[in-house]
């Protein structure tokens, strides 16, 4: 195995679900005068390494549990559980967990000693997201707990978090800026696990589409990003955020397109699958641009 297809079973693209939001939490504390360019890439690092223990664990416990073999969308994901036809053996990926598991501690060990105490609870929180959501005895997402704790995970505690490790502070304006952004990582989970629903249902997992049927996108997805653009509206509005991150705004247009595509194809999982990678363009876009926001109220 190459590193190539190492770093396709750890899916490291998908880290940019914490490390958009630690750079928004450092942006934060930027526009507000708190300068530490080195604490945030210390920080980045541990959170692009936090990410990939949840990517390396998830895919360990659910090769194990059967549902892979089970699991007609996973065809669409491309994780460790699909490089282990290639290769990856299940030590490989239990030695990926454990070095991923290292660098996130040898950073909190780093913080702890020279910067700040209190933010071993961003990181015990952090990682203990990471490694439970699907591992036991917790396994979150089969307790119909993954979407919730996947959002905070990538959305309130890095973004807060690394505000918190620049500052030494939690502040308003980084708690309201957090929300939007957990809510796009929910429903990143959400609309990914769609196609997932019969399979997951099989090995016991109670994920919403589980629940509540696959036909629920068609109502739940309008809800999750109306209330994203909503927060990120009256936020900007009540002078909690910058007007500037209204900016955010303009990925309206591929949302509603990624919208009309879930509700019109959830039950064939090929038409609906572009959905997916939809899902991480209007998070990417949308994190971005309210960052955006924050360096322009900065420079003007």
């Amino acid at each position: 195995m190459n590193l190539r297809d190492w770093l396709t079973a750890s899916r490291a693209l998908f880290s940019i679900t914490v490390v958009l939001p630690c750079l928004l939490g450092g942006v934060i504390a930027l526009s507000e005068g708190y300068v530490n360019i080195l604490l945030l890439v210390i920080t980045a690092v541990g959170l692009f390494f936090g990410n990939m223990t949840a990517n390396f664990t998830n895919d360990y416990y659910d090769y194990l549990s059967g549902v892979d073999a089970l699991d007609k969308g996973r065809r669409y994901k491309q994780g460790s559980e699909a490089v282990m036809k290639n290769g990856l053996t299940l030590q490989m990926v239990k030695v990926s967990i454990a070095l991923a598991i290292s660098i996130v501690l040898a950073v909190g060990v780093y913080m702890l000693v020279f910067v700040d105490w209190r933010v071993v609870f961003f990181g015990v929180a952090g990682l203990f997201t990471a490694y439970f959501y699907t591992a036991p005895p917790f396994k979150l997402e089969y307790r119909g707990l993954g979407e919730v704790f996947s959002g905070i995970g990538c959305g309130p505690l890095p973004v807060i978090g690394t505000y918190f490790v620049m500052s030494h502070q939690i502040s308003a304006t980084a708690v309201v800026a957090s929300i939007p952004v957990g809510i796009l990582v929910a429903a990143i989970l959400y609309i990914g696990n769609v196609p997932d629903a019969d399979a997951d249902k099989q090995v016991g997992k109670r994920t919403i589409s589980v629940r509540l049927g696959r036909g629920a996108v068609r109502f739940l997805g309008p809800a999750f990003y109306a209330s994203i653009y909503l927060i990120i509206a009256l936020g900007a509005l009540l002078g909690m955020l910058p007007i500037w991150t209204m900016l955010a705004l303009l990925t309206a247009p591929s949302t509603v397109k990624l919208l009309r595509t879930t509700s019109a194809n959830y039950e064939d999982i090929p038409m609906y699958a572009p959905a997916i990678m939809m899902t991480v363009k209007v998070f990417t876009l949308t994190t971005i641009l309210m960052a955006v926001g924050f360096v322009i109220k900065t420079l003007v």
